[in-house]
């Protein structure tokens, strides 16, 4: 090969390199928004949950045992029932079902509902980090909201059935059954069971109903079956007292083992039983209860540790207020009969 042709075989390759290293026809790929870190968002990491709805707003904190309770003075847990996969509907693989990303990008938050979000949940995370997103407007044909995450101009499309249960925490919080404060002529029944040596053989109970006529009659199970006319006047003025336990406290927020003895509750403690009536969503009228175990006195007298019977998940240890406790058991001695 003589010089020449050696020369155009190298000005051919530098030429290729640099139009390969700086290709003028080629066109850059747009670099796709960043995706939001919400997806990688874990249970775990929350700490604080902050649901807004119109004009109400409820929050809900973390407790150290890592349980869930209102963001109150006293960390009252919620009804499970309500609150049970609230954390997993807002973190791990159930909110990557329920959001999808669009390609849009929001420029103007009006059109679709989010410069005035009927819905904000606010989610604080370990690190001090914050989460905040905003449900606007139903999609046309009402399956989802559009949502945003605030940082991020994604457009989201939120399920519908997930931004109403979240509304709904704000709306109607899930409050535990025995921390509603009820009035007194919903109260329908209240049974009474003193502490036993043996449940399975013991027959005490006291069992307090209201007829449809509004009076009260009352069954002495250790006397026999037969109902008594309870004196209005004394039970008017207990009702108030017993209906519910207020002012209650939470001595332990979790109990790992489920054993509740050193706080002297168990199967034979004494238990408090109150029936009420209750509405459904669709406004069907149907009796409710909530079941109460009272165990021993706590160091300051002022209080009795008790529980929920509610089974299925741990439950805190509750402080039940000294008066609540002592005017119900004390009904045993004292029964108000009528004359």
């Amino acid at each position: 090969m003589n010089l020449k042709a050696t020369l155009a075989l190298i000005i051919l390759a530098v030429i290729a390199v640099a139009v390969y290293i700086f290709n003028p026809f080629i066109q850059e790929d747009k670099k796709p928004p960043p995706k939001p870190w919400f997806y990688q968002v874990s249970v775990d990491d929350m700490t604080s949950i902050r649901i807004t709805h119109k004009d109400k707003s409820e929050s809900f904190v973390k407790t150290p045992s890592g349980t869930w309770a209102f963001d109150w003075d006293i960390l009252i847990p919620p009804n499970h029932n309500r609150w049970g996969g609230i954390a997993f509907i807002l973190g791990g693989p159930q909110t990557k079902r329920d959001l999808t990303e669009t390609t849009t990008l929001i420029d103007d938050p009006a059109q679709y509902g989010l410069d005035n979000p009927h819905t904000i949940v606010n989610i604080g995370l370990t690190l001090n980090r914050t989460l905040e997103f905003r449900l606007g407007d139903k999609t046309t044909n009402g399956w989802h909201h559009y949502g945003q995450i605030v940082g991020f101009p994604q457009l989201f499309l939120i399920a519908d059935t997930w931004g109403d249960v979240l509304a709904r925490l704000a709306v109607e919080p899930p409050y535990p059954k025995w921390y509603i404060e009820r009035p007194t002529n919903q109260i329908s029944e209240i049974n009474i069971f003193p502490k036993s040596e043996n449940v399975k053989s013991d027959k005490a109970q006291l069992n307090f109903k209201r007829e449809k006529d509004g009076t009260w009659r009352v069954i002495d199970y250790l006397v026999g079956t037969e109902s008594q006319l309870v004196d209005d006047d004394k039970w008017q003025k207990l009702l108030p007292t017993i209906k519910n336990p207020s002012g209650v406290d939470v001595a332990v927020h979790k109990v790992r083992d489920r054993d509740y003895s050193q706080w002297g509750i168990g199967d034979n403690s004494a238990a408090v039983e109150i029936r009420f009536e209750n509405t459904t969503e669709q406004g069907t009228t149907y009796t409710d209860g909530s079941l109460l175990l009272i165990g021993d006195p706590d160091p300051d007298g002022q209080a009795y540790y008790g529980k929920s019977a509610e089974e299925g998940v741990p439950q805190p240890v509750l402080l039940f207020p000294k008066l609540w406790v002592e005017t119900i058991l004390g009904l045993y001695e004292d029964i108000p009969y009528a004359d």
